[in-house]
């Protein structure tokens, strides 16, 4: 049986918390049906054993204290623990600046095999140490936050949870769910895993990665004062083949000089913005009309379904029809 410490707070996102603890709840059912022993004992510690409010309003018991010795605790055979599990939150980046806290978490996660954050809990354990020099990923809100104030860190914005070495990280909120099926299918093999994912109507390995889930960048922003007009032509001739030759003439400059001083602006190739400005306009067609793939792929000069798949794949990690199933307003294609 492997043990588990979700460390929680005042503020705490409830589905960071509850998200995994119904899977490894749900795998201890399964066994149980199964006559078998439990796979988890899951503990909740805080600050403070008591009472703490979620940001949903609901209160919910941690039983242990971060004071608390686990010499006297009730851990498995009286070992170190296996995973220790910080939740994420709102609270949780401010909560990272307070050196006490983080005191205190970073012995508790020294008695863990394991740790690992769910959402912005990634900020908690970067706080550690723990991630110093390794892979992780947090919120896609947050990632260039993270990045910015963890240097040492490589942060990867677009994935949905990644281990290294003793650590693993997850993306927002539910990606701790696709987390702790990880965890489970390492721990007792992929038939309980997908019994759970069964049980509880999941994916078992989500498809795609969490740029489908942001919001799309604003573009227009993004070019700059210099660029608006531009920016507004490319969004009124969509449809139409676009060289990076006829931007510069409508620039008034040289393709060398307007590649070069785009790039500066926007950080991006002008090949790579026009790409962007199609993918975000084929994703909001895609969510809110019922036109077909192949006329998407028309409307927004991609010219061929086949083109608009592999940029999504790229991009986004799903296919077109995938990325309308999980994201349209009840529109048919």
């Amino acid at each position: 049986m492997k043990s588990i410490e979700i460390f929680i707070y005042e503020q705490a996102i409830g589905l960071d918390v509850m998200g995994p603890l119904e899977v490894f709840s749900a795998a201890n059912y399964i066994r149980n049906l199964q006559g078998e022993p439990p796979a988890y004992e899951v503990v909740l510690s805080a600050e403070d054993a008591g009472l703490v409010t979620l940001s949903s309003g609901v209160a919910i018991q941690a039983t242990r204290s971060l004071s608390d010795d686990l010499d006297t605790c009730d851990t498995v055979d009286g070992k170190d623990g296996d995973y220790f599990i910080l939740s994420g939150g709102f609270v949780a980046p401010q909560l990272a600046e307070d050196t006490d806290l983080v005191a205190r978490l970073t012995q508790r996660a020294k008695t863990s095999k394991y740790q690992i954050s769910i959402c912005t809990g990634t900020f908690l354990l970067a706080a550690t140490g723990f991630l110093d020099g390794k892979n992780c990923t947090t919120h896609w809100h947050y990632a260039d936050q993270l990045a910015a104030r963890y240097p040492e860190l490589n942060v990867n914005g677009d994935a949905i949870y990644i281990q290294d070495d003793t650590t693993y990280s997850s993306a927002g909120v539910t990606a701790g769910i696709d987390l702790a099926l990880a965890l489970l299918e390492q721990d007792y093999g992929a038939e309980l895993a997908m019994e759970v994912a069964r049980s509880l109507v999941l994916y078992r390995h989500r498809p795609g990665c969490q740029s489908q889930f942001s919001t799309p960048l604003s573009l227009r922003q993004k070019a700059g004062k210099s660029f608006y007009k531009l920016h507004d032509w490319l969004q009124g001739n969509i449809q139409l083949p676009v060289s990076v030759e006829q931007m510069a003439d409508f620039c008034r400059m040289s393709p060398r000089n307007f590649a070069r001083r785009f790039t500066e602006s926007t950080q991006i190739t002008p090949a790579k913005y026009l790409e962007q400005l199609r993918l975000s306009q084929a994703r909001e067609l895609l969510e809110s009309t019922p036109l077909t793939i192949e006329s998407i792929a028309l409307d927004t000069g991609f010219g061929r379904e086949e083109r608009l798949r592999r940029t999504f794949l790229k991009t986004l990690g799903v296919t077109p029809s995938l990325y309308r199933q999980h994201f349209a307003s009840n529109v048919s294609s």
